[in-house]
Protein backbone atom coordinates (compact mmCIF):
# COMPACT_ATOMS: atom_id res chain seq x y z
CA UNK A 1 0.00 0.00 0.00
CA UNK A 2 1.53 3.31 -1.03
CA UNK A 3 0.19 6.77 -0.21
CA UNK A 4 -1.55 7.02 -3.56
CA UNK A 5 -4.63 5.74 -1.74
CA UNK A 6 -7.88 7.68 -2.12
CA UNK A 7 -9.17 9.66 0.85
CA UNK A 8 -11.21 6.64 1.95
CA UNK A 9 -10.28 3.09 0.92
CA UNK A 10 -11.47 -0.49 1.52
CA UNK A 11 -10.67 -2.26 4.79
CA UNK A 12 -8.66 -5.36 3.97
CA UNK A 13 -8.91 -8.42 6.24
CA UNK A 14 -5.36 -7.96 7.53
CA UNK A 15 -6.18 -4.34 8.39
CA UNK A 16 -9.13 -5.45 10.48
CA UNK A 17 -6.92 -8.02 12.21
CA UNK A 18 -4.36 -5.30 12.95
CA UNK A 19 -7.08 -3.15 14.45
CA UNK A 20 -8.33 -6.04 16.56
CA UNK A 21 -4.84 -6.37 18.06
CA UNK A 22 -4.78 -2.62 18.73
CA UNK A 23 -8.21 -2.66 20.38
CA UNK A 24 -7.37 -5.61 22.59
CA UNK A 25 -4.12 -4.04 23.73
CA UNK A 26 -5.61 -0.58 24.27
CA UNK A 27 -8.35 -2.01 26.45
CA UNK A 28 -5.74 -3.39 28.84
CA UNK A 29 -3.18 -0.58 28.41
CA UNK A 30 -5.51 2.32 29.17
CA UNK A 31 -6.82 0.80 32.39
CA UNK A 32 -3.39 -0.33 33.63
CA UNK A 33 -1.55 2.91 32.83
CA UNK A 34 -4.34 5.02 34.26
CA UNK A 35 -4.21 3.13 37.54
CA UNK A 36 -0.40 3.22 37.68
CA UNK A 37 -0.30 6.95 36.92
CA UNK A 38 -2.84 7.59 39.66
CA UNK A 39 -0.86 5.52 42.17
CA UNK A 40 2.33 7.39 41.28
CA UNK A 41 0.57 10.73 41.75
CA UNK A 42 1.03 11.89 38.15
CA UNK A 43 1.13 15.69 38.30
CA UNK A 44 -0.41 16.25 34.88
CA UNK A 45 -3.21 13.73 35.36
CA UNK A 46 -3.16 12.27 31.89
CA UNK A 47 -1.92 9.45 29.74
CA UNK A 48 -1.55 9.76 25.98
CA UNK A 49 -2.50 7.65 23.01
CA UNK A 50 -1.01 9.04 19.78
CA UNK A 51 -2.01 7.81 16.33
CA UNK A 52 0.67 9.22 14.04
CA UNK A 53 -0.98 8.30 10.73
CA UNK A 54 -4.62 8.49 11.70
CA UNK A 55 -6.22 8.49 8.25
CA UNK A 56 -9.90 9.39 7.78
CA UNK A 57 -11.17 7.29 10.69
CA UNK A 58 -13.51 5.31 8.45
CA UNK A 59 -13.26 2.84 5.56
CA UNK A 60 -15.11 2.56 2.28
CA UNK A 61 -18.00 0.46 3.60
CA UNK A 62 -18.29 2.35 6.85
CA UNK A 63 -15.92 0.21 8.92
CA UNK A 64 -14.35 2.12 11.80
CA UNK A 65 -10.74 3.22 11.49
CA UNK A 66 -8.09 3.11 14.22
CA UNK A 67 -8.87 6.59 15.70
CA UNK A 68 -12.53 5.76 16.22
CA UNK A 69 -11.71 2.31 17.62
CA UNK A 70 -9.23 3.84 20.08
CA UNK A 71 -11.75 6.46 21.17
CA UNK A 72 -14.43 3.82 21.66
CA UNK A 73 -11.99 1.69 23.67
CA UNK A 74 -11.79 4.54 26.20
CA UNK A 75 -15.43 5.66 26.10
CA UNK A 76 -16.91 2.17 26.38
CA UNK A 77 -14.45 0.65 28.85
CA UNK A 78 -16.03 -1.32 31.68
CA UNK A 79 -13.94 0.46 34.32
CA UNK A 80 -13.60 4.11 35.18
CA UNK A 81 -10.07 5.47 34.68
CA UNK A 82 -8.65 7.31 37.71
CA UNK A 83 -6.45 9.23 35.26
CA UNK A 84 -8.15 10.07 31.94
CA UNK A 85 -6.57 9.46 28.54
CA UNK A 86 -5.73 12.14 26.01
CA UNK A 87 -6.15 10.91 22.42
CA UNK A 88 -4.09 12.64 19.73
CA UNK A 89 -4.74 11.88 16.07
CA UNK A 90 -2.27 13.20 13.50
CA UNK A 91 -3.11 13.24 9.78
CA UNK A 92 -1.21 15.05 7.03
CA UNK A 93 -3.65 14.71 4.11
CA UNK A 94 -6.15 17.58 4.26
CA UNK A 95 -9.08 15.64 2.80
CA UNK A 96 -8.58 12.71 5.14
CA UNK A 97 -8.19 15.12 8.04
CA UNK A 98 -11.55 16.71 7.27
CA UNK A 99 -13.24 13.31 7.20
CA UNK A 100 -11.49 12.33 10.43
CA UNK A 101 -12.75 15.43 12.25
CA UNK A 102 -16.28 14.69 11.07
CA UNK A 103 -16.04 11.12 12.39
CA UNK A 104 -14.74 12.27 15.78
CA UNK A 105 -17.41 14.97 16.07
CA UNK A 106 -20.04 12.22 16.25
CA UNK A 107 -18.65 11.35 19.68
CA UNK A 108 -18.52 14.90 21.06
CA UNK A 109 -21.43 14.45 23.51
CA UNK A 110 -20.01 11.16 24.83
CA UNK A 111 -16.57 12.71 25.25
CA UNK A 112 -18.04 15.64 27.17
CA UNK A 113 -19.74 13.25 29.60
CA UNK A 114 -16.87 10.76 29.92
CA UNK A 115 -14.50 10.68 32.87
CA UNK A 116 -12.21 8.34 30.89
CA UNK A 117 -11.31 10.86 28.17
CA UNK A 118 -9.51 14.08 28.99
CA UNK A 119 -9.31 15.39 25.42
CA UNK A 120 -9.57 14.35 21.77
CA UNK A 121 -7.11 16.28 19.61
CA UNK A 122 -7.08 15.83 15.82
CA UNK A 123 -3.98 17.55 14.44
CA UNK A 124 -3.36 18.34 10.77
CA UNK A 125 0.32 17.89 10.08
CA UNK A 126 3.24 15.60 9.36
CA UNK A 127 3.64 12.88 11.97
CA UNK A 128 7.38 13.33 12.36
CA UNK A 129 7.15 17.12 12.69
CA UNK A 130 4.29 17.03 15.19
CA UNK A 131 5.85 14.31 17.33
CA UNK A 132 9.25 16.03 17.28
CA UNK A 133 7.59 19.21 18.54
CA UNK A 134 5.88 17.31 21.36
CA UNK A 135 9.11 15.55 22.27
CA UNK A 136 11.11 18.80 22.10
CA UNK A 137 8.70 20.34 24.61
CA UNK A 138 9.09 17.31 26.86
CA UNK A 139 12.89 17.46 26.61
CA UNK A 140 12.73 21.12 27.71
CA UNK A 141 10.52 20.02 30.62
CA UNK A 142 7.70 22.29 29.46
CA UNK A 143 5.23 19.46 28.81
CA UNK A 144 5.64 15.86 29.94
CA UNK A 145 5.25 13.35 27.11
CA UNK A 146 4.56 9.98 28.76
CA UNK A 147 2.99 7.72 29.78
CA UNK A 148 2.09 7.18 26.13
CA UNK A 149 1.41 4.59 23.47
CA UNK A 150 2.35 5.79 19.98
CA UNK A 151 0.86 3.96 17.00
CA UNK A 152 2.96 4.59 13.86
CA UNK A 153 0.91 2.95 11.11
CA UNK A 154 2.75 4.57 8.21
CA UNK A 155 2.23 4.13 4.50
CA UNK A 156 5.31 2.40 3.13
CA UNK A 157 8.55 2.17 5.13
CA UNK A 158 10.39 5.51 5.19
CA UNK A 159 8.12 7.92 7.08
CA UNK A 160 9.14 6.70 10.54
CA UNK A 161 12.86 7.22 11.28
CA UNK A 162 14.48 4.93 13.81
CA UNK A 163 15.55 8.10 15.61
CA UNK A 164 11.89 9.04 16.19
CA UNK A 165 11.07 5.66 17.72
CA UNK A 166 14.08 6.04 19.99
CA UNK A 167 13.01 9.51 21.08
CA UNK A 168 9.57 8.24 22.08
CA UNK A 169 10.97 5.26 23.99
CA UNK A 170 13.45 7.46 25.86
CA UNK A 171 10.56 8.93 27.83
CA UNK A 172 9.23 7.05 30.82
CA UNK A 173 6.36 4.57 30.37
CA UNK A 174 6.26 5.02 26.60
CA UNK A 175 5.64 2.29 24.05
CA UNK A 176 5.54 2.16 20.25
CA UNK A 177 3.56 -0.01 17.86
CA UNK A 178 5.18 0.59 14.49
CA UNK A 179 4.78 -0.73 10.96
CA UNK A 180 7.13 -1.68 8.13
CA UNK A 181 5.60 -2.35 4.73
CA UNK A 182 7.69 -5.22 3.39
CA UNK A 183 6.15 -5.40 -0.09
CA UNK A 184 7.31 -1.91 -1.07
CA UNK A 185 10.58 -2.29 0.81
CA UNK A 186 11.39 -5.46 -1.12
CA UNK A 187 10.27 -3.94 -4.41
CA UNK A 188 12.57 -0.93 -4.14
CA UNK A 189 15.53 -2.41 -2.31
CA UNK A 190 17.72 -2.45 -5.44
CA UNK A 191 16.86 1.16 -6.38
CA UNK A 192 19.72 3.41 -5.18
CA UNK A 193 17.32 6.38 -5.05
CA UNK A 194 15.44 4.62 -2.22
CA UNK A 195 18.45 3.67 -0.13
CA UNK A 196 18.56 6.84 1.96
CA UNK A 197 14.94 6.33 2.99
CA UNK A 198 15.63 2.72 3.98
CA UNK A 199 18.70 3.76 5.99
CA UNK A 200 16.61 6.40 7.76
CA UNK A 201 14.02 3.77 8.68
CA UNK A 202 16.70 1.40 9.99
CA UNK A 203 18.81 4.13 11.55
CA UNK A 204 21.89 2.77 9.77
CA UNK A 205 23.14 1.02 6.64
CA UNK A 206 23.24 -2.43 8.22
CA UNK A 207 20.42 -3.55 5.91
CA UNK A 208 22.50 -3.15 2.72
CA UNK A 209 23.80 -6.77 2.49
CA UNK A 210 20.16 -7.75 1.82
CA UNK A 211 20.39 -6.21 -1.65
CA UNK A 212 22.26 -9.23 -3.00
CA UNK A 213 20.39 -11.90 -1.05
CA UNK A 214 17.76 -14.21 -2.61
CA UNK A 215 14.13 -13.54 -1.69
CA UNK A 216 13.70 -15.88 1.28
CA UNK A 217 17.00 -14.97 2.88
CA UNK A 218 16.41 -11.26 2.24
CA UNK A 219 13.14 -11.28 4.16
CA UNK A 220 14.66 -12.98 7.18
CA UNK A 221 17.75 -10.78 7.11
CA UNK A 222 15.71 -7.56 6.97
CA UNK A 223 13.43 -8.66 9.79
CA UNK A 224 16.40 -9.58 12.01
CA UNK A 225 18.27 -6.37 11.16
CA UNK A 226 15.30 -4.10 11.83
CA UNK A 227 14.67 -5.77 15.18
CA UNK A 228 18.34 -5.35 16.07
CA UNK A 229 18.09 -1.66 15.22
CA UNK A 230 15.00 -1.27 17.40
CA UNK A 231 16.93 -2.81 20.29
CA UNK A 232 20.33 -1.23 19.74
CA UNK A 233 19.48 2.16 18.25
CA UNK A 234 15.98 2.91 19.54
CA UNK A 235 16.87 1.29 22.89
CA UNK A 236 13.78 -0.91 23.00
CA UNK A 237 14.40 -3.54 25.65
CA UNK A 238 11.65 -5.79 24.31
CA UNK A 239 10.61 -6.09 20.65
CA UNK A 240 8.07 -8.46 19.18
CA UNK A 241 6.90 -8.71 15.54
CA UNK A 242 3.55 -9.61 14.02
CA UNK A 243 3.44 -10.56 10.32
CA UNK A 244 0.53 -10.00 7.94
CA UNK A 245 0.19 -12.05 4.74
CA UNK A 246 -1.86 -11.35 1.64
CA UNK A 247 -4.33 -13.70 -0.05
CA UNK A 248 -1.47 -15.40 -1.90
CA UNK A 249 0.32 -16.08 1.40
CA UNK A 250 3.04 -13.53 0.65
CA UNK A 251 4.31 -11.23 3.38
CA UNK A 252 2.72 -7.78 3.24
CA UNK A 253 4.11 -6.09 6.31
CA UNK A 254 5.28 -6.42 9.89
CA UNK A 255 3.98 -4.74 13.01
CA UNK A 256 6.59 -4.29 15.73
CA UNK A 257 5.71 -3.74 19.35
CA UNK A 258 8.45 -1.94 21.29
CA UNK A 259 8.51 -1.46 25.04
CA UNK A 260 10.82 -1.24 28.01
CA UNK A 261 8.20 -2.77 30.30
CA UNK A 262 7.87 -6.54 30.51
CA UNK A 263 4.21 -6.23 31.57
CA UNK A 264 3.54 -4.27 28.40
CA UNK A 265 4.98 -7.16 26.38
CA UNK A 266 2.78 -9.57 28.32
CA UNK A 267 -0.37 -7.58 27.52
CA UNK A 268 0.54 -7.20 23.85
CA UNK A 269 1.11 -10.93 23.50
CA UNK A 270 -2.29 -11.55 25.05
CA UNK A 271 -3.80 -9.22 22.45
CA UNK A 272 -1.93 -10.92 19.60
CA UNK A 273 -3.01 -14.39 20.71
CA UNK A 274 -6.63 -13.25 20.53
CA UNK A 275 -6.12 -12.66 16.81
CA UNK A 276 -3.74 -15.53 16.05
CA UNK A 277 -3.95 -18.58 18.28
CA UNK A 278 -0.82 -20.07 16.71
CA UNK A 279 1.49 -17.96 18.82
CA UNK A 280 3.53 -17.31 15.69
CA UNK A 281 1.70 -14.03 15.26
CA UNK A 282 1.10 -14.44 11.55
CA UNK A 283 -2.27 -13.44 10.13
CA UNK A 284 -3.16 -14.82 6.71
CA UNK A 285 -6.18 -13.17 5.08
CA UNK A 286 -6.55 -15.76 2.32
CA UNK A 287 -9.98 -16.83 3.54
CA UNK A 288 -11.11 -13.47 4.88
CA UNK A 289 -11.44 -12.03 8.34
CA UNK A 290 -13.27 -14.36 10.69
CA UNK A 291 -12.00 -17.41 8.79
CA UNK A 292 -8.37 -17.25 9.77
CA UNK A 293 -6.00 -19.74 8.23
CA UNK A 294 -3.80 -20.66 11.16
CA UNK A 295 -0.36 -22.15 11.01
CA UNK A 296 0.69 -24.99 13.30
CA UNK A 297 0.12 -23.80 16.86
CA UNK A 298 2.97 -23.09 19.25
CA UNK A 299 1.88 -25.63 21.83
CA UNK A 300 2.63 -26.02 25.53
CA UNK A 301 4.75 -29.04 24.64
CA UNK A 302 6.84 -26.99 22.20
CA UNK A 303 7.39 -24.37 24.88
CA UNK A 304 8.41 -27.07 27.36
CA UNK A 305 10.95 -28.48 24.90
CA UNK A 306 12.32 -24.99 24.19
CA UNK A 307 12.78 -24.38 27.92
CA UNK A 308 14.40 -27.78 28.39
CA UNK A 309 16.85 -27.07 25.59
CA UNK A 310 17.63 -23.39 26.19
CA UNK A 311 17.55 -23.27 30.00
CA UNK A 312 19.24 -26.61 30.73
CA UNK A 313 21.42 -26.50 33.84
CA UNK A 314 20.18 -23.08 34.99
CA UNK A 315 18.61 -22.19 38.32
CA UNK A 316 16.14 -19.32 38.00
CA UNK A 317 13.37 -17.62 39.88
CA UNK A 318 9.89 -18.29 38.49
CA UNK A 319 9.62 -14.59 37.66
CA UNK A 320 12.83 -14.81 35.63
CA UNK A 321 11.45 -17.78 33.73
CA UNK A 322 8.41 -15.73 32.80
CA UNK A 323 10.59 -12.89 31.49
CA UNK A 324 12.60 -15.37 29.41
CA UNK A 325 9.43 -16.90 27.94
CA UNK A 326 8.00 -13.48 27.06
CA UNK A 327 11.22 -12.19 25.52
CA UNK A 328 12.34 -15.30 23.62
CA UNK A 329 9.30 -17.38 22.68
CA UNK A 330 5.89 -16.76 21.11
CA UNK A 331 4.16 -17.68 24.39
CA UNK A 332 2.94 -15.58 27.29
CA UNK A 333 1.62 -18.43 29.49
CA UNK A 334 4.24 -20.79 30.86
CA UNK A 335 3.16 -22.44 34.13
CA UNK A 336 1.33 -25.42 32.59
CA UNK A 337 4.43 -26.41 30.54
CA UNK A 338 6.56 -25.89 33.66
CA UNK A 339 4.28 -28.24 35.59
CA UNK A 340 4.57 -30.87 32.84
CA UNK A 341 8.35 -30.57 33.02
CA UNK A 342 8.27 -31.08 36.79
CA UNK A 343 6.20 -34.24 36.36
CA UNK A 344 8.78 -35.74 34.00
CA UNK A 345 11.75 -34.60 36.03
CA UNK A 346 13.29 -31.95 33.76
CA UNK A 347 12.67 -29.14 36.22
CA UNK A 348 12.79 -29.18 40.03
CA UNK A 349 11.37 -26.74 42.58
CA UNK A 350 14.30 -25.79 44.82
CA UNK A 351 12.75 -23.85 47.72
CA UNK A 352 9.03 -24.62 47.66
CA UNK A 353 6.87 -23.37 50.55
CA UNK A 354 5.58 -26.18 52.81
CA UNK A 355 2.00 -25.68 51.62
CA UNK A 356 2.87 -25.96 47.91
CA UNK A 357 1.14 -28.55 45.76
CA UNK A 358 3.15 -30.22 42.98
CA UNK A 359 2.90 -28.47 39.63
CA UNK A 360 2.02 -25.11 41.18
CA UNK A 361 4.30 -22.08 40.90
CA UNK A 362 2.52 -19.31 42.83
CA UNK A 363 5.61 -17.41 43.98
CA UNK A 364 7.72 -15.43 41.50
CA UNK A 365 10.70 -15.72 43.85
CA UNK A 366 10.57 -19.51 44.10
CA UNK A 367 13.66 -21.10 42.54
CA UNK A 368 13.45 -23.78 39.86
CA UNK A 369 16.35 -25.80 38.50
CA UNK A 370 16.39 -27.02 34.91
CA UNK A 371 18.02 -30.42 34.44
CA UNK A 372 20.99 -30.97 32.20
CA UNK A 373 20.17 -32.94 29.00
CA UNK A 374 21.93 -36.05 30.29
CA UNK A 375 19.50 -36.18 33.22
CA UNK A 376 16.34 -36.04 31.12
CA UNK A 377 14.21 -39.07 31.90
CA UNK A 378 11.98 -39.19 28.83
Amino acid sequence: MSDSQPSVWPAEPHTRAKHQILQAYLSAWMAILSRQSHNLGATENRIKYVDGFAGPGVYEKGEKGSPVLALEAALNHNVSFPVPVELIFIENDIERFGILKAQLTKYADQVARSTNVRAVKPIHGDCRVVLDQMLDAADKRTNKFGPALVFLDQFGYSAVPMELIGRVLSHGQCEVLTYLFWRDLDRFITDPHKHQGISTAFGCGDWEPAISLPAGQRERFMLRTYMQSLRNRARAEYVWPFAMLDQNERLLYWLFFCTNNIRGLYQMKRAMWKVDQTGGFTFNDKDGFGQLKFLTAYTDEQLAKDMERELAGRTMRVGEVEVWVLAHTPAYKFKAPLAAMERRGTVKAMNPPPSRHGGKFPDDDMLVQFALPALFNF
